[in-house]
């Protein structure tokens, strides 16, 4: 084990897919700096998961790029990774562009899971068979750990809000004469990259939930992509709702979540079970409560949803029970 330490001093850690399965890694990030918190860990991103990073704090530099459509872009991304002398790599969503450029780069240990055809471009790899949902993504995700050694982790995962977001929203949230009122968070869209509740759905879950509350007031996140379900859940609700500015940046997000009492997301996961795993957004101004991502079963897949300690969790049942 003192060997190994001895080796693993920078690794770079690769997660290339969306939002939310960035989110669902984190814990590999935290586990590594609390299994040893001299070792560097760099994350390999896409550029607009980045500001993630802005609100945690396991991490100590991030590398992000647009695309690798073109020979000059993978180049230059090459060029960085190689200046950066990694000596480890852990590769979360095995891709052959990245598994190829980690290898021109020369990091001598370059981990990842299978089957894939192009498997060999990595140093040592984990046979799991995702598609199979006998784990949910974050299950498989942490048992890559085993691969450098680790074998505790810790899912205990905090979003802090930055100060100049918080004070952006507040100025926002007054604007719309929404400052210190119990708001209701819905963010219908899942960027059109998986399955999502209908909008008759949406306005369903609304009414409901809006019971458990004095005067509510509902917002609705999105992007200009979200626009269409947004609108139709406008139309089907009994409640009146709020719709915050479409261009609101992922690090204004967290912190505009942070000010609800319960914002609601889905998107199913690749999960045969409900674990739970939690994700805090904590709010640094009273009377905003802390808010935490907690797993629910809602149709028949596993979906986020972000509730306050404050309340109880809300479950849905299976559709038509």
């Amino acid at each position: 084990m003192l060997l190994f330490l001895t080796i693993m001093n920078n690794i770079l850690i690769a997660e290339t897919d969306r939002i939310g399965d960035l989110i669902l890694t984190l814990p590999i990030f935290k586990s590594i700096k609390l299994f040893n918190k001299d070792i560097k860990i760099t994350a390999l991103v896409r550029s607009y998961t980045e500001e993630i990073f802005k609100n945690f704090h396991y991490i100590d530099k991030v590398l992000s790029y647009t695309d690798l459509d073109t020979e000059d872009n993978i180049s230059n991304l090459l060029l960085k990774i190689k200046s950066l002398k990694f000596d480890t790599a852990l590769v979360l969503h095995p891709e052959y562009k990245i598994a190829k450029i980690l290898k021109k780069a020369k990091i001598n240990k370059r981990f990842s899971y299978g089957w894939k055809l192009y498997q060999f471009l990595f140093s040592k790899v984990m046979i799991q068979h995702r598609s199979k949902n006998k784990k949910n993504q974050l299950e498989y995700n942490l048992e890559l750990l085993k691969l450098i050694n680790i074998n505790k982790f810790d899912t205990d995962i905090k979003l802090i809000p930055q100060t100049e977001d918080l004070k952006h929203i507040d100025s926002l949230l007054r604007s719309k004469k929404l400052h210190n009122k119990t708001l209701i968070g819905i963010h219908p869209g899942s960027g059109h990259s998986s399955l999502n509740l209908p909008p008759y759905k949406y306005a369903e879950l609304i009414d409901h939930i809006s019971k458990y509350f004095k005067k509510p007031k509902i917002i609705l996140t999105g992007s200009t992509v979200d626009s269409h379900i947004i609108d139709q859940i406008s139309k089907k609700t009994k409640a009146k709702l709020h719709p915050m500015p479409k261009d609101l940046s992922l690090s204004e997000l967290i912190a505009l979540i942070s000010r609800t009492r319960i914002t609601l997301g889905f998107k199913p996961l690749s999960a045969s079970n409900n674990t739970s795993y939690t994700v805090k957004v904590p709010a640094s101004i009273a009377p905003f409560r802390q808010a935490r991502l907690t797993s629910v079963v809602v149709g028949y897949s596993i979906s986020w949803m972000l509730v306050s300690s404050k309340y109880p969790k809300f479950r849905a049942r299976k559709s038509g029970s």
